[in-house]
């Protein structure tokens, strides 16, 4: 793992393009949510928000989200989350993670998800893209995901998610996003600190 990302395809799949390579892609893309479908669920961003994005899908997300708003700011990873970074290193609005903490070893996510934390703004946004265990097309994402990464893969559904989230970014209320209704198993949460102000101006949280 790269970056908070999948690495490259192994080898025995990563070469050529024979039936194998070519059938494992078909039955991953038949699993996973399409970007499009991640993006519609996604919120408007605040112009000019700085993000950081760990995603498995070679950029996609990004690109979609960036065409929608050009004034959005990707970091590079390596400039938020090195261990040498500067105390005035960027610290991200948005942090964006999609089909990534599957692919973190359970006794590590809490881990992963604070650090991201210590290294954002205070008032960041978090959108985090998952997917649940279970059911034909979740053993079918699995199968798939294990052969295209070499890693382990260990889904979480959305009670562990949020288990997680409310140990590693305390604070910070979840919010549940249509994905899972479009393209179950996928699934989608966004957690963000509540405003407390606009919920006293009767504007929402």
């Amino acid at each position: 793992m790269v970056s908070g990302g999948v690495r490259a395809l192994p080898a025995r799949l990563g070469e050529g393009q024979g039936w194998l390579t070519r059938a494992v892609h078909a039955w991953h893309g038949l699993a996973f949510a399409h970007a499009e479908s991640v993006a519609a669920c996604v919120p408007e961003l605040p112009p000019g928000s700085t993000i950081l994005a760990l995603t498995a899908d070679g950029g996609a997300l990004l690109d979609l989200l960036t065409r929608r708003d050009p004034t959005l700011r990707p970091l590079e990873p390596e400039e938020v989350l090195a261990d040498d970074a500067p105390p005035d290193a960027p610290r991200p609005d948005v942090v964006l993670v999609a089909d990534v903490l599957h692919h973190v070893a359970p006794r590590d996510r809490e881990r992963y998800l604070a650090r991201l934390r210590e290294r954002a703004a205070s008032e960041a946004l978090f959108i985090v893209k998952e997917f649940a265990p279970g059911g034909v097309r979740g053993r079918l994402g699995w199968l798939a995901d294990c052969m295209l990464s070499g890693e382990p893969v260990r889904f979480l559904n959305p009670p562990e998610l949020r288990g997680l989230a409310a140990r590693a970014l305390p604070g910070l209320a979840a919010f549940w996003t249509p994905l899972y209704e479009i393209e179950p198993p996928n699934y989608c949460l966004l957690f963000r600190r509540l405003r407390r102000d606009r919920i006293a101006a009767g504007l929402g949280a």
